[in-house]
């Protein structure tokens, strides 16, 4: 097996090929905006892995999609012109789902609802890697939000939590949440690349652990040495103070990250049995260990 991996220098990419290389197989890593390298590293595997993909904030909807839309057709283009591939894994996100999940687990047939121009893209995308599924066989994998390394909302919130262990937890934190742990991640790719049959012109959906903000909020103040002091604000009350913004006397957003108040507010529960029962997918690390790993990361070297 040789196998292409696209945004390998990115948080997504950094997880799954630390997996890859564990096992008997030949990793090469693509420039995915190498138009020149896409057909000459292409030609030479038998499996792609694409997970890059562009998510800063401050860009241009043009730029969003030329890096997540373009890129993506781009490489399938390439892919279809080698008759010895043998499977295509697009790594997308659940994040794409917005804001408006029940309180129950979602299966893979929930509609996107992306908000922001980045994951309006990466749906875009989705879209357009399932009209080459004819021609490339396409396995499409939805990761739950990730706790790794990198600069992820989670993550982002995570670390404002540690940094303000007295802040307000919108309805006290009580909205679930479904996380995926980095090396979990790499776990999961790996399933899909060693049983091909089973996972071509197919979706999955990821997760590590299903939990709560106000866990994950005290386990990271907990794993840092950090008293937490947490208090209620009721969800309504912080709507309410969005919709006046208000928000940021009571209940200030972490550095970069958009609607607190709603993404703390509301379930992000995803259901991954198909994963499970199909690939034999089964997650190595829950919610405390994932943090660990992740926070470590992150660990001053003063800390160390």
């Amino acid at each position: 097996m040789r196998v292409a991996l696209s945004g390998y220098d990115q948080p997504v990419g950094s997880a799954i090929a630390s997996e890859l290389r564990r096992h008997d197989l030949e990793l090469v890593l693509l420039d995915i905006e190498s138009e020149g390298d896409l057909e000459a590293v292409v030609g030479g595997v038998t499996h792609v892995v694409h997970a890059s993909s562009l998510t800063e904030r401050g860009h241009s909807s043009s730029v969003y999609t030329e890096a997540n839309v373009h890129a993506t057709t781009a490489l399938l283009d390439a892919c279809r012109q080698h008759q010895a591939m043998e499977q295509v894994v697009f790594v997308s996100t659940t994040e794409t789902y917005g804001r408006r999940l029940p309180p129950w687990p979602v299966t893979e047939s929930w509609v996107p609802r992306p908000i922001g121009a980045a994951l309006q893209s990466r749906v875009a995308a989705e879209r357009v890697a399932r009209t080459y599924r004819r021609r490339v066989p396409l396995s499409i994998l939805r990761p739950a939000p990730l706790i790794g390394e990198g600069d992820s909302t989670v993550m982002k919130v995570l670390r404002h939590f540690i940094s303000r262990p007295r802040a307000a937890l919108v309805a006290g934190g009580a909205a679930p949440v479904s996380i995926l742990a980095a090396a979990d991640l790499g776990r999961s790719v790996w399933a899909m690349l060693s049983q091909t049959e089973e996972s071509v012109d197919q979706v999955f959906h990821v997760a590590s652990a299903h939990t709560t903000w106000r866990e994950l909020a005290l386990e990271a103040c907990q794993l840092r040495g950090v008293e937490a002091r947490f208090w209620n604000a009721p969800y309504f009350f912080a709507r309410g103070l969005d919709a006046m913004r208000l928000s940021g006397w009571v209940l200030p957003e972490p550095e970069d990250v958009d609607a607190y108040t709603a993404i703390t507010g509301r379930p992000h529960l995803i259901d991954d049995s198909r994963a499970r029962v199909t690939l034999g997918y089964a997650p190595l690390l829950g919610a405390r260990a994932a943090l660990a790993q992740a926070l470590d990361v992150y660990r001053r070297p003063d800390e160390a």
